[in-house]
């Protein structure tokens, strides 16, 4: 998504003088992913946000309208309004009209994502959301690529030195470029979070699922050997084609490969060869037509 790389966005430093007041409210974009630059002040009057370099807030994304929605201080509350823009404005995956912003409400313009953030401690509510960015992939809401690689890490140690099985799980959408060709790159970026959506309940509390780029994900698997890792992918290529995705009515066939690799404890590996392994293994499911699961043996 090269337009979402070449977005700027016009942000000032988190302000020093915001108090614990209700009145006191700003934005912070988590997606696409910025530290240090990715807070607005919104301050006690009406504001335009589009791809118009007049808006107070101008975002440089063709998916934006040029006067895409407005945010406005009434009644001591913040309200945000669609400015009859093409794309809609969403909050909470939503389309509005118009509505009052909460503290937490998540607002989607474009490919953009911001979190509003007011009322008490609101310099805290920041810095957590910071971290929450170092972490977790603001789209998907699941860790994302960085948090992996430690886990990963961590746990290939642990498995080795407990001898311990260990498997890993990587997947990607099939033909994802031409849902984003036939259907927007704004459909694509729905497909991405649904479908996360529809994995997470299955993720159990000692095991991680993570975005590891693009349309591409990784699933780590403690205490689990390839033929459980098997059934486990199994179960997930069953949700996935359980129905088609939905967006604006329109209907998206969806599908993914998988691959899957299993440590091997008779011998030293590194999680760099655990991710190989199992890369091979998504490679090979691809050219075995798609829509399928590999697992390298032992």
């Amino acid at each position: 998504m090269n337009n979402i790389e070449q977005q700027t966005t016009c942000f000032t430093h988190f302000p020093s003088f915001l108090k614990d007041d209700a009145s006191e409210a700003c934005l912070v974009r988590i997606y696409p992913h910025s530290i240090g630059d990715g807070i607005f002040h919104l301050p006690q009057e009406t504001i335009n946000i589009g791809r118009d370099k007049n808006c107070h807030l101008e975002l440089a994304d063709q998916s934006v309208s040029r006067q895409h929605a407005q945010i406005e201080f009434s009644e001591n509350r913040f309200i945000i309004s669609d400015s009859n823009s093409c794309n809609s404005t969403f909050i909470n995956d939503k389309k509005i009209a118009k509505s009052h912003l909460t503290s937490g409400d998540l607002i989607r313009i474009g490919h953009t994502i911001f979190k509003f953030l007011s009322c008490g401690h609101i310099e805290k509510q920041y810095h957590e959301e910071i971290y929450s960015m170092m972490i977790n992939d603001g789209l998907t809401n699941i860790p994302n690529k960085r948090f992996f690689m430690e886990m990963l890490e961590r746990e290939v140690t642990r498995s080795q030195r407990h001898q311990r099985p260990l498997s890993l799980i990587i997947f990607d959408i099939d033909h994802f470029k031409c849902i984003n060709d036939q259907y927007g790159h704004l459909s694509g970026d729905i497909v991405l979070r649904d479908l996360c959506q529809r994995i997470k309940p299955y993720i159990r509390k000692d095991e991680l699922f993570a975005r590891y780029g693009g349309e591409e994900f990784v699933i780590l698997l403690p205490e689990t050997n390839s033929e459980q890792a098997l059934s486990f992918a199994e179960k997930i290529l069953s949700v996935t084609n359980s129905r088609d995705f939905i967006v604006e009515n329109v209907s998206i066939p969806t599908t993914i490969s998988m691959g899957i690799s299993q440590i091997n404890l008779a011998q030293t590996m590194s999680a760099k060869d655990l991710i190989q392994n199992a890369d091979k293994m998504l490679y090979k499911a691809k050219n075995n037509g798609r829509n399928c699961i590999c697992v390298r043996s032992k």
